[in-house]
Parts: structure tokens; sequence; C-alpha cells
């Protein structure tokens, strides 16, 4: 019976032990003391609101990358209207060089030039020889300009235009169908009409609006 006595009475000690030493350890004393006591009453005092329409500085409110600057109108406008001379004076003088063009034509968007062939996987009620005009032109450009519409450019401003030189079908295309052991096979031959059309004329207009 010594034993479970012994071991009760050195718990107990232990145990008493344990919560003095955590009772010394979270008292202060010192002068240290006043001021931790009023550092701890002034930061509770304080109000934790947040004032109204506070917007906390983030990488959604605040991107990283530099605020765009817009420019002045006025400047904007000048500088148009100095690249718009500019450009008339080429216009003017003939010396723009070769013009390109971007052209909406069949569903399809071709870059094209003078003396260009543009082959088109569908057939069009135009004879050939007869003329058509390219009239949806999203681009034109020379070696120094390059004019962009949006989307499209004024039909007073560009005008393109080509000829019908063939109608001829595309190369045919074999379709085959087999299921091995079911005696099926299909074969089906496809054929589409094709249009040539040769890009004749890319002009511009002698003086921009």
């Amino acid at each position: 019976m010594a034993a479970p006595v012994t071991t009760r009475i050195v718990t107990v000690a232990f145990g008493g032990l344990v919560s003095a030493c955590s009772r010394s350890c979270l008292r202060v004393s010192g002068p240290g003391a006043a001021s931790l006591g009023s550092a701890s009453r002034r930061f509770g005092s304080q109000s934790t609101s947040v004032p109204q329409g506070y917007i906390p500085k983030t990488s959604l409110s605040s991107p990283p990358w530099p605020e765009a600057v817009l420019p002045d109108p006025a400047e904007e406008t000048r500088h148009h209207a100095e690249v718009v001379g500019k450009v008339n004076e080429m216009i003017a003088k003939g010396r723009y060089g070769r013009l390109f063009a971007v052209v909406h034509f069949a569903s399809h968007q071709w870059k094209v030039t003078s003396e260009d062939l543009i082959l088109i996987d569908n057939e069009l009620d135009i004879a050939c020889g007869e003329r058509v005009r390219l009239e949806k032109v999203l681009l034109v450009g020379a070696d120094d300009f390059t004019l962009l519409g949006k989307p499209l450019l004024g039909k007073d401003l560009v005008r393109v235009e080509a000829t019908v030189i063939e109608k001829t079908e595309s190369w045919p295309k074999i379709n085959m169908k087999f299921q091995k052991r079911k005696n099926y096979k299909r074969k089906k031959v496809i054929v589409n009409p094709q249009t040539v059309l040769r890009v004749n004329t890319i002009e511009i207009a002698p003086r921009l609006c």
C-alpha cells in the first residue's frame, strides 16, 4: 500500500508546483507593468470601425501596372490633322507605292494586291470574263500608311475590282464507310464547284476626308 500513496502525494505536489509557476509567469511586476497596462487600454479603446467608402489596396483596386494617362483631346486632334495631311500629300503626289487590301468575300477574308488570284470554293452567279467589285474592304495600305475600317472602309474611299477568269471543280474527295463482317460498304465521291478570280485594280480616293 505504500507505493500508491507515494505516487498520489508526488502527483499532487507536482500539480501545485506547476500552477504556482504559471501564476508567477503571468503576473507582471516592475516599472514596465504600468506602461504595458496603459498600452493595452489605449489599443483596446481605439475604434475598429472601417470608414465609409474605404477600399483596401489590392491587386484589383490598384493594379500593379501604371495607370493609363489619356491624351489631351486638343493634342490628339492636332496630331490627327497632321497625319491626314501627310497621307493626302502622298496620295496627291502618287508616292505610296503598291497598294494591298484585305477584303471579305464568300465568307472568307483575303489579303490581296493587284494581279492576285483568289480560289473560291463556291459557284458564283457570274459568267466568265465579267467584272465584280469587292465592296467589303476591311483594310487598305501602302508602304508608309494603312487605313483601317471600323469594321469596313467607305465605298467612296477605296475600290477593289476583280474578274472571273475560270469556273471549275475541286479535286474529287472519296468518302468510304466500311464495317467488317457486316457486308456493309459505302463509297461517296465529293466534288465542289470552284471559281477563280483575278484582282485587277485597287484604287484609293484622291483625298481623305
